[in-house]
């Protein structure tokens, strides 16, 4: 059964001098259900009704999807030398170090592997993402030097996927801290896979 990706978002033009964050820690619902999305502006939101310009949600063969919706700005995805204006309703699969734009904002793709938790997106800073997470940038970043000549995959449609989210229990234990604690880096153990890889493989590809 596909499951939630975690995944952080990077404003690749963030200045940390200006108090921007740079870092966004992120989950990717299964299904076509409110969650993970982007707004006209390019701010990345969550399980909000107001009007998007894109949303990140998890297809029914665990591939990462990005879908721009009816009437919405210009989205745009890129890999390497590639560019994408993504066209309305219909699904690109996403995978890690790709980049998309949303108005002002460039965001960078990085795919952690399966959530252990459903969250909003919680604030990361350089500070606070420790080896661990550093680690798992690094082999992001190698997943996505494998994948960059691949070509954007756009869809008419994707395998639904039944809506899932981890059990209560799972969700408060790993559940983000209170304001004003530092948050957890994203999930060391889970990891990333290099595309390429055939359906069937863990999410990440």
């Amino acid at each position: 059964m596909p499951q939630p990706i975690e995944l952080c978002l990077e404003d690749v033009a963030a200045d940390e001098a200006t108090g921007a964050v740079r870092y966004l820690r992120c989950v990717a619902l299964t299904g076509r259900q409110p969650g993970l999305g982007i707004d006209p502006a390019g701010n990345v939101t969550w399980r909000t009704a107001d009007a998007l310009a894109a949303e990140i949600w998890v297809s029914g063969d665990d591939r990462l999807i990005l879908l721009r919706r009816a009437g919405a700005p210009a989205v745009k995805l890129s890999r390497s030398s590639r560019q994408l204006e993504l066209p309305e309703g219909k699904p690109v699969v996403v995978l890690g170090g790709d980049l998309v734009e949303v108005g002002p904002r460039s965001l960078r793709v990085h795919v952690h592997g399966v959530a252990p938790a459903v969250h909003p997106p919680v604030p990361l800073t350089e500070r606070v993402l420790g080896q661990a997470a550093r680690a798992a940038a690094v082999m992001a970043m190698g997943a996505a030097v494998v994948g960059c000549e691949r070509p954007i995959q756009v869809r008419d449609q994707v395998p639904s996927a039944p809506y899932y989210e981890p059990t209560a229990t799972q969700t408060m234990a790993t559940a983000p801290p209170p304001p004003g604690t530092p948050p957890p880096p994203p999930s060391a153990s889970a990891p990333v896979t290099p595309p390429g890889t055939p359906p069937g493989t863990p999410p990440g590809s």
